[in-house]
């Protein structure tokens, strides 16, 4: 009995190692540089547009400022989108579930995180530039 119970507890640590180090570096992408004649109301209806069509739900909404969140499954994850006449930036701001931590002083967690938000830049990106061709 103690012996599966060794096992047990063995393998459950082992798992947790595994969960750990499949975390990567958190890299939110550079800021979008907003192209000449875009509006602030082009930016807001680019940057929702593009989340809702990810996915992404608006949370919260305020002048120069989205903060949207993608839960599609029992994870999580709400970056804040800020943005001003001149570039639009994204921003981690919570996230469940999704191996979040410090690792020697920089911020980790699971590498989907880094291929949405690269995906929701990309996005918005192109939806600015379908706003100058207005």
């Amino acid at each position: 009995m103690l012996k599966k119970l060794f096992l047990i507890v063995a393998l459950v640590f082992s798992m947790t190692a595994q969960a750990r180090q499949s975390a990567t570096t958190l890299m939110d992408p550079p800021p979008l540089p907003i192209p000449q004649g875009v509006s602030a109301v082009d930016v807001e209806k680019a940057i929702i547009t593009s989340g809702v069509t990810r996915n992404w739900k608006v949370i919260e909404k305020k002048p120069g400022s989205i903060l949207l969140e993608y839960a599609p499954r029992e994870f999580s994850v709400k970056v804040k989108v800020s943005y001003d006449a001149h570039s639009v930036n994204i921003v981690y701001a919570d996230s469940t579930d999704m191996e979040y931590g410090q690792e020697k002083g920089v911020a980790v967690i699971h590498p989907n995180y880094n291929r949405w938000v690269n995906n929701l830049a990309h996005d918005i990106e192109a939806q600015m530039s379908v706003a100058t061709a207005k």
